[in-house]
């Protein structure tokens, strides 16, 4: 995470009195950054805190072909959330895969990359920031998910949970600082749309997370 945004982030110890002004206008606040102590790492299990709890996201970069969108799952209400959404499958998009190189004789192409400074991202606020906040409603379980199109047709080629252990790797903890907790996906989908082999590296779309947790605000005298 980047300190300049100065978000109140599990281990940054950082005060953000914007953020904790706009919490306590709905009824909540935090008066300085905490320890996410309910669960310390998001992990492939489904996540669930005691309370209500707010993580920020950060995405980092995206690579291959596919077009996705990153977001949160209430499996309650089966509600989806977006989070983070490429609006074309990476920066350089022009309807056309980039050149081949061809060592050897074999074909074979770069992953490729997708930023939010690059015009590839946006938040699901529809913001060109590689930041975002969500609520995790107290004891109710979320899941993350990836669904991802072919960006030529933009029929549904994947959709990906991270409970299943071959689609998503965490890795860190909440508390980490600028580390955080990251959320690696592997699509399943080539880097191309001809075959060039195994594609399974877990850098498909790529996350940091990081969180505090609301307390109820003080009642005013």
């Amino acid at each position: 995470m980047n300190p300049s945004n100065q978000s109140i982030l599990a281990g940054s110890k950082l005060l953000n009195l914007g953020v904790v002004a706009s919490l306590s206008a709905i009824g909540v606040c935090s008066v300085l950054a905490v320890s996410v102590q309910a669960q310390e790492a998001l992990t492939n299990n489904a996540v669930q805190f005691s309370e209500d709890t707010i993580i920020e996201f950060e995405v980092t970069e995206t690579n291959g072909f596919l077009q996705s969108t990153f977001g949160v799952i209430n499996t309650r209400t089966g509600k989806k959330t977006p989070l983070f959404i490429e609006t074309k499958p990476f920066d350089a998009w022009i309807g056309q895969p980039p050149v081949a190189r061809q060592p050897g004789g074999q074909r074979v192409y770069e992953d490729y990359k997708g930023t939010v400074a690059g015009g590839s991202i946006v938040n699901g606020e529809g913001q060109a920031s590689p930041l975002i906040k969500f609520r995790f409603d107290a004891n109710t379980p979320y899941v993350f998910y990836l669904d991802s199109v072919n960006p030529y047709t933009k029929k549904i080629r994947t959709q990906l949970v991270s409970t299943n252990l071959n689609n998503t790797r965490f890795s860190g903890n909440l508390e980490a600082g600028e580390s955080g907790n990251p959320i690696n996906w592997e699509d399943t989908g080539l880097i191309t749309p001809v075959v060039v082999g195994n594609d399974r590296d877990y850098n498909d779309f790529n996350i940091i997370a990081g969180g505090f947790v609301l307390g109820p605000c003080p009642i005013r005298r």
